[in-house]
């Protein structure tokens, strides 16, 4: 018997049993839905933890610090070494693997500006930073050589803190910040060079007072802070690698250096160095457990559809055993019937899992656009629903299938 008339005969059986069919299909429909808003929600967990990581969520990122975890591990026996200006330069020397080195330190102090004041956040990096943190400026200029070298007391605002000293560009009352003067606690007056644009906010300071934005930073050069008793040598330095290939290389050439300039502490490295290439892959495996172990409870309710399917498909056959009777008396083999049942508990199936897709992909959007939070309904979602639906079919579409095809002619016939 061919396959397509196969197909055309389930499609008639299915027809004039839509009712019993579409509640079948039903519960395949609200258990991919069940597994596809879990996945949806994993992936927008994902974008939001890599979103609030910042730079540290790009592969290219660097970060070195002092080996804390072996001074912890010896009982603080031994000093923390620092990354020195020479290992600064060392490292940005090295064009051809890293793109953009900076020193980072980071303080509270309070801003004091045209009879207002506020708690700040102040960060002392160099002018490769803002490159590399791809920030940009609403007005002015960003730091550059010439400030480090003379160690100019010049200040880049974030939005919120410009808004609060110098008023909103709308208002009447406001005036440029850029050429203002502005009173940061130790360090002394600063000139204004730059405002940043304005970022979105974060969404851990819905939920928290951390922010992690910078709108509310007030950012100056490194080399200034010496000015106001600070050091040249720095606990933090970030790098950027090149490129996503050469960031091993980085890896390999910083460490070494950093261990021909400042020795080991018996054969352990003084420093390390991590990588938004690592941080990236323990977010992802960390979401996709979670994800995973979820989607493995939320994918329980496809059993029970499952269980549907085949209680729908037995009762079908034992409606249809004269009719199966019948076809066997004239021909019909017990493989082809068979088979039929089985074609229609895939149709059942499938129809489902399409419509559980389509649920799904709707009930991500209305959420996401309610809440404003991202959920991401990953590509493959619709391959893998339909894998799961023709697994479905086969296994609970098995027992009926067989079970019409090994009835008796004679006992079917005298089926009442």
């Amino acid at each position: 018997m061919r396959i397509t008339s196969m197909i055309g005969e389930a499609a008639d059986s299915l027809a004039s049993n839509m009712r019993k069919a579409l509640l079948a299909a039903l519960g395949l429909t609200v258990g991919v839905a069940a597994v596809v808003c879990v996945l949806a929600a994993g992936q927008g967990l994902k974008s939001i933890i890599v979103k609030e990581m910042g730079s540290f969520g790009r592969p290219t990122h660097l970060q070195i610090y002092a080996n804390w975890r072996y001074l912890s591990s010896t009982g603080w026996k031994t000093r923390p070494e620092l990354v020195t200006p020479e290992d600064r330069e060392q490292i940005a020397a090295m064009t051809t693997i890293v793109a953009g080195v900076s020193p980072f330190s980071e303080f509270r102090f309070t801003a004091r500006a045209r009879g207002s004041k506020s708690l700040a956040r102040i960060v002392c990096v160099s002018a490769d930073y803002f490159p590399m943190e791809k920030l940009s400026l609403a007005r002015g200029r960003m730091f550059n050589a010439e400030d480090d070298r003379t160690l100019r007391r010049a200040a880049i605002l974030g939005a919120n803190i410009a808004f609060k000293f110098f008023g909103s560009p709308d208002s009447a009352s406001y005036i440029d910040p850029v050429g203002q003067k502005i009173s940061i606690g130790d360090f002394g007056e600063v000139e204004v060079i730059g405002i940043l644009d304005p970022e979105p906010p974060s969404l851990l300071a819905s939920f928290n007072s951390y922010d992690t934005t910078n709108n509310g930073t007030i950012f100056v050069p490194h080399s200034a802070s010496t000015r106001f008793g600070g050091s040249t040598d720095t606990w933090d330095l970030l790098v950027e690698a090149a490129s996503p290939e050469t960031v091993e290389r980085a890896e390999r050439a910083i460490l070494s250096l950093l261990a021909r300039n400042h020795g080991t502490w018996d054969g352990e490295n003084k420093f390390i160095l991590e990588s938004g290439k690592s941080a990236l892959g323990e977010v992802t495996s960390m979401t996709g457990l979670v994800t995973t172990f979820v989607a493995i409870v939320a994918g329980l309710s496809l059993i029970v559809a499952g269980i549907g399917v085949m209680n729908v498909m037995l009762i079908s056959v034992k409606e249809r055993t004269r009719e199966i009777g019948t076809r066997k008396a004239i021909g019909a083999r017990g493989s082809w019937i068979g088979r039929q049942f089985l074609i229609e508990s895939l149709a059942v199936c499938l129809s489902g899992g399409i419509a559980g897709v389509l649920l799904a992909a709707s009930i991500a959007f209305l959420v996401s656009k309610a809440i404003n939070i991202p959920a991401l309904v990953p590509p493959h979602t619709l391959s893998l629903s339909l894998a799961l639906c023709v697994a479905v079919a086969l296994v609970f579409g098995w027992l009926p299938a067989r079970r019409a095809s090994s009835l008796d002619p004679c006992e079917a016939l005298r089926y009442e």
